[in-house]
């Protein structure tokens, strides 16, 4: 077999040829297998994935690369380059669909680096809030949906009270949570039975319930008389507030303990030394209640 080379006027690549059916594989192809790379292994050479990087074909962000004569697609250089160059600003958190805009912009740059700076530092000061926040329920072994105004207590507070109080840090201000706390904190043994009472109990042991936390409520709606029309403090729809309230305590109490509270709340709103505002707020909002039911 009898192989010669040439080489064009332009000094351009030498090419084999020969006399015989095979062909000698040309610098081009020999380049081809030597920089070039399947997607797979351009996805392990860049520390990406092959759908990450079908992804951002898709986006147009990364160039289609050329195929090689048996039709397989073939990554060059250009390609590593890229994909790094974008992995970078994913890193920095630029947004995909930012990429293609700031990329050859400095001004843009700078700009989308200080709006990130901001955010970063949100997020920064998120994470360390979470972060006490696991700190705490970890030292007290709260349950994980405690509100944290209550993992300190929370050891003290029942299952129902630790989920209505969820719903009240939700709806209510700092000031008023903390006046939630206060009145959650000065629990009584009465009040754990009332936790404790079952839906079936009989009507003697509910009016003795209702006894002996009367004191103890009649204490806290004096403290706290905006209790009596519990708006005060919350934020939002006032409406849709209160019937969040109304609504979580029939699905966190049973029968029993819910007609327990009744009952003492009726001995001790008679003798309740409060302003005269405060129970015709009271009674403003049983109105409303009544109206909305019947609506």
């Amino acid at each position: 077999m009898v192989q010669s080379k040439h080489a064009d006027s332009r000094n351009g690549p030498i090419h084999w040829t020969q006399s015989g059916n095979d062909e000698a594989p040309t610098t081009q192809r020999r380049e081809e297998r030597l920089v070039g790379w399947s997607t797979s292994e351009l996805a392990e050479l860049t520390g990406t994935t092959v759908n990450t990087i079908r992804h951002y074909h898709k986006l147009d962000l990364l160039a289609d690369p050329k195929r090689m004569s048996n039709g397989y697609k073939q990554y060059g250089p250009s390609h590593v380059l890229r994909l790094l160059q974008i992995r970078r600003l994913r890193e920095l958190g630029i947004p995909l669909a930012d990429i293609s805009s700031v990329e050859d912009d400095h001004e843009a740059q700078q700009l989308a680096l200080k709006r990130l700076d901001v955010e970063l530092g949100e997020n920064i000061a998120e994470l360390e809030k979470a972060r006490e926040q696991i700190a705490k329920l970890l030292q007290h072994g709260a349950p994980i949906d405690t509100a944290s105004e209550f993992i300190d207590i929370a050891a003290t507070m029942s299952s129902p009270d630790r989920s209505l109080m969820s719903l009240y840090s939700r709806l209510y201000d700092e000031a008023t949570m903390a006046e939630m706390k206060t009145i959650m904190t000065a629990t009584t043994p009465y009040d754990r039975e009332v936790n404790d009472l079952a839906e079936d109990a009989d009507d003697a042991t509910r009016a003795r319930l209702a006894e002996a936390i009367a004191p103890s409520m009649k204490e806290h709606l004096e403290t706290n008389p905006w209790l009596l029309a519990p708006h005060h403090g919350m934020r939002g729809d006032v409406a849709m507030g209160q019937s969040a309230i109304i609504g979580s305590i029939t699905e966190l109490y049973n029968e029993a303990q819910i007609d327990v509270m009744q009952r003492a709340f009726i001995q001790v709103y008679p003798t309740l030394d409060v302003a005269e505002e405060h129970r015709e707020r009271f009674t403003a909002f049983i109105k409303a209640r009544i109206a909305e039911e019947s609506g």
